[in-house]
């Protein structure tokens, strides 16, 4: 899993460094931060679910934090400064539970079990920004470049999940001991994440609280665990990772060409950009796993799961996010990118971002129909699972 997960995390930045070589996202500083957190967060996965490897995944973050700051605006240092806020205590607490469990994995006793279960429930959901510790990601959607946010919820935060996977299969009683708290978390990130997505204006943060909805439907996935659970939230993250860049990839050229950002009210952006207005539909579909895209591979394995966890309640649940989930990019596609044009397409051709963001629409696609292009190549254990 964690080959799949550094591959994913490869294609990914190499997509995002074509894409701000056409559409610039930031000076020479950015480049550098860029490197420093891909290269820090492979580093990461390549050692492993250690403490060390904690470390080195939280310097990433600290560096996505500096990338945020590096756009050199108000609103971005603002929004800087929220990341970091909660970046320090997540890492604190983080740290901390590492450092109880220690290396076995060992059910330790009963008060420092429940301590390390609140730790690292309050860490991750720090850093993932789930609810209500969500006050970080929609003020960095807002302020940061686009590739920038891509690069955090698409890499740094996937990563970040990934560590949260390997902590369930090496120390499962993290979740076993206290499960109702992680699902409340999980139905918390879900609705809530839903609900302030359809509240938004702003395709950008739109899509950030989207996130914050989609991360924890991956968390249940964990909750649940099993082989079933486990493959759908692992297959999920990858078209998580996958399907985001794809998003705000599609943005991002939009408001390159019309110089300003991308709303509701900014209608009928497919007819002047239609590459990006294809892409941003196609992401879309994935991300909410409307097949054929990749997001229905994992996620509806995360549903088979979830109907022998929680039976009809959770299933009606998670039925009636995905209806708000639908709702929220439906009326997005239809406000702003169908319909008669009512913008000018002002800035300059953004050709091979356009071409990054459809091809990684593309991919999506394919995967959705051949998933065992990337589970028989990468993992050939998780192939078993997948089917």
């Amino acid at each position: 899993m964690d080959l799949m997960f550094v591959g994913c995390f490869a294609v990914l930045a190499s997509a995002i460094a074509l894409f701000a070589a056409s559409v610039p996202q930031g000076e020479r500083g950015w480049w550098i931060l860029l490197a420093a957190i891909v290269a820090l967060v492979v580093a990461s996965r390549l050692i492993g679910g250690s403490l060390i490897g904690a470390i080195v995944l939280d310097l990433a973050e600290l560096a996505a934090m500096a990338l945020v700051w590096s756009r050199g605006t108000v609103e971005s240092a603002a929004a800087g400064r929220l990341y970091l806020s909660a970046i320090l205590p997540a890492i604190v607490c983080t740290l901390i539970a590492l450092a109880l469990i220690g290396g076995g994995g060992a059910r330790p006793g009963p008060w420092i079990e429940t301590l390390v279960v609140w730790l690292v429930i309050l860490g991750f959901a720090l850093k993932l920004g789930l609810i209500p510790f969500s006050f970080w990601l929609p003020a960095v959607a807002s302020a940061a470049a686009p590739m920038t946010t891509a690069l955090i919820v698409s890499v740094v935060d996937i990563a970040t999940f990934g560590e949260l996977a390997a902590l369930r299969e090496t120390s499962p009683w993290i979740f076993s001991a206290h499960p109702t708290a992680w699902l409340i978390v999980a139905l918390l990130a879900m609705f809530g994440g839903a609900v302030l997505a359809l509240a938004q204006t702003e395709l950008k943060q739109m899509l950030a609280y989207s996130t914050i909805d989609d991360l924890g439907f991956l968390l249940l996935g964990l909750i649940i665990g099993g082989p079933i659970g486990m493959a759908g939230a692992g297959l999920g993250a990858l078209s998580h990772a996958l399907s985001k860049v794809i998003l705000f990839g599609a943005v991002g050229v939009a408001e390159a060409r019309i110089g300003q950002s991308v709303t509701l009210d900014t209608h009928g952006l497919a007819a002047r950009l239609p590459v990006a207005g294809a892409a941003f539909i196609a992401g879309a579909l994935s991300f909410i796993g409307v097949p054929p895209g990749f997001g229905f591979v994992g996620y509806w394995r995360i549903y088979v799961s979830a109907t022998q966890f929680g039976g009809f309640a959770l299933i009606v649940a998670l039925l009636v996010v995905a209806a708000l989930d639908l709702l929220c990019y439906a009326r997005a596609i239809h406000r702003t990118w169908l319909g008669s044009p009512q913008v000018q397409v002002a800035g300059a051709p953004a050709y091979l971002a356009a071409g990054v963001v459809a091809s990684l629409a593309v991919v999506a696609v394919l995967l959705g129909c051949y998933p065992s292009l990337l589970t028989g190549a990468a993992a050939p254990g998780l192939l078993a699972l997948a089917r």
